[in-house]
């Protein structure tokens, strides 16, 4: 009773325009579900998990946002945005970019979870919707970290000129043991991207670098190069990414993941859509790179929604057990090599 008194008040205040001078919302958000068929070949004899189905939610969200004008050409902004489970019902089940800042002229300012221009410039050159479902990208490039939104952060991205922007994130040490104990907070790391966008060409160089507290100076080091042009009919993308690992004890290494994509309009409302990775050898150790290959076709209802038919597959070294980033295979051991099929919608509002 109590909760259904609450919820009558709160719609009473939003009815007789008691936040008539509020900040404007504006509520969004993906609903992206997917009919799957999904197994692992390849490994051990006996390690492999057969063929089964699913229902699959890829990366789908719900979001609240808005800006106030404050005056002298700055405006305030906020975004909260949560993953919804949507194959399972469950709701904020997932932290995505959630953040308050300040915009001008000269760019915008953001504290929060955000995602940084490592991350950034790898989600904009695949060619999947949100850099999600089973033939996503990440599932080879995220060999550093830096392609997971980043929590407490803080970043400055410029305002475009002339098509050339940049973006510069200070991700802090803040996040504490159980214990609050904070000299064991995590390390700190920063991350920094250049961009050009205009008209048909994409192109963009992110460096990013990590420090962690355990004792021996380790340090990930990500450098990433991509771009994307788009030929009218289509567009072709390419990626490089190789991150570095590295501590005061010698124990160095390094890995490089390459990439290729394109699209292909093939129908007034229907594309194809296609990339290959792949993930090379962590340096001075054999079989420990991986290839992804995706091959799909989507057709546009409308604007907002999409249908989508996709295959994808990752060919494991014999040392390696990748896996998809969205919604991986159950059980892949080394030298498995997942694969599957979806069928699916993304309706976006």
């Amino acid at each position: 009773m109590q909760k259904k008194l609450i919820a009558l008040a709160v719609a009473g205040l939003v009815s007789t325009g008691a936040f008539a001078n509020s900040t404007a919302v504006t509520v969004y958000g993906v609903a992206d579900l997917s009919f799957d068929f999904v197994k692992t070949s390849g490994g051990v004899a006996g390690s492999q998990t057969g063929t089964y189905t699913r229902v699959s939610s890829n990366s789908s969200y719900i979001g609240f946002k808005g800006t106030e004008d404050v005056g002298n050409g700055m405006k305030a902004l906020f975004q909260f945005e949560n993953g919804v489970g949507a194959d399972t019902g469950a709701m904020f089940n997932s932290a995505r970019d959630t953040y308050a800042g300040l915009a001008g002229a000269y760019g915008d300012i953001k504290l929060g979870t955000l995602t940084t221009p490592t991350r950034a410039l790898g989600g904009a050159v695949d060619v999947n919707a949100g850099w999600a479902g089973i033939g996503s990208s990440a599932a080879l490039t995220n060999t550093s970290g830096f392609d997971t939104r980043q929590t407490n952060t803080a970043q400055f991205t410029s305002a475009n000129f002339s098509g050339f922007s940049g973006a510069l994130a200070y991700i802090s040490g803040e996040n504490k043991t159980a214990s609050g104990n904070p000299a064991k907070a995590d390390g700190r790391a920063w991350d920094l991207g250049l961009n050009y966008n205009n008209g048909p060409i994409l192109a963009g160089l992110t460096y990013a670098n990590g420090k962690a507290r355990d004792g021996v100076d380790s340090q990930t080091k990500n450098t990433r190069v991509a771009g994307a042009y788009d030929f009218g009919m289509g567009s072709v993308r390419a990626l490089w990414n190789q991150v570095k690992f590295e501590n005061n004890v010698g124990l160095n290494s390094k890995q490089t993941t390459w990439g290729l994509g394109g699209t292909f309009n093939a129908a007034p409302n229907g594309k194809v859509i296609a990339q290959y990775y792949k993930l090379g050898n962590v340096n001075g150790t054999s079989n420990t790179g991986a290839k992804l290959f995706e091959l799909g076709y989507e057709h546009s209802l409308s604007k907002r929604t999409v249908l989508k038919a996709i295959y994808a597959r990752i060919n494991n070294d014999n040392a390696s057990a990748a896996n998809f980033a969205t919604n991986p295979v159950n059980n892949v051991l080394a030298g498995n090599d997942p694969s599957g099929f979806q069928v699916g919608i993304r309706h976006a509002f």
